[in-house]
């Protein structure tokens, strides 16, 4: 549940455009950062404050694949899967990290640490294959710098 005082400064974000519903997009990824994804009660709040149905909040978060509407693991690595990622390595990377966390894509480790996804385009095609590990890009990966990457997540080293 949203705080006065934050309440206060998404209403302030939004007062600062010509419509309300033209916060909606801020006001998801600010609620994502609070509760670590937008459960129904996040988009009941967005919905009061930027005047979209739920519906409408729920249309925007599917569509864009940086929100998430589902919990995940403490860290989410999202691997890059478009073509340059891809011809590069990504689909071993992915099966690698599915057998490395022991859970398949989308789905959170048996110890909550992390979550693997495919991204679609990172914009990090001088580096393929490339991922985001939480905020911190990793490029040039191969199964080896996966496989440290993700026991580093474990141990809480990185993220």
């Amino acid at each position: 549940m949203l705080t006065d005082h934050e309440r206060s400064h998404l209403a302030e974000h939004i007062a600062r455009y010509p419509e309300k519903r033209a916060g909606a997009i801020y006001t998801l990824q600010f609620l994502q950062q609070k509760y670590s994804y937008l459960p129904d009660e996040a988009l009941a709040e967005a919905r009061d404050l930027c005047g979209l149905s739920v519906t409408q909040l729920d249309e925007l978060a599917t569509f864009y694949s940086l929100l998430l509407r589902r919990p995940v693991g403490r860290t989410l690595v999202r691997i890059c899967d478009s073509i340059a990622c891809h011809l590069a390595g990504a689909p071993a990377l992915l099966a690698e990290a599915q057998r490395l966390t022991g859970s398949p894509l989308g789905g959170i480790s048996h110890d909550g640490s992390v979550t693997v996804m495919p991204h679609v385009c990172l914009g990090l095609c001088d580096q393929a294959p490339a991922a985001l590990a939480g905020e911190r890009e990793v490029g040039r990966l191969d199964q080896d710098s996966l496989g440290e990457l993700l026991a580093s997540l474990k141990t809480g080293a990185e993220g």
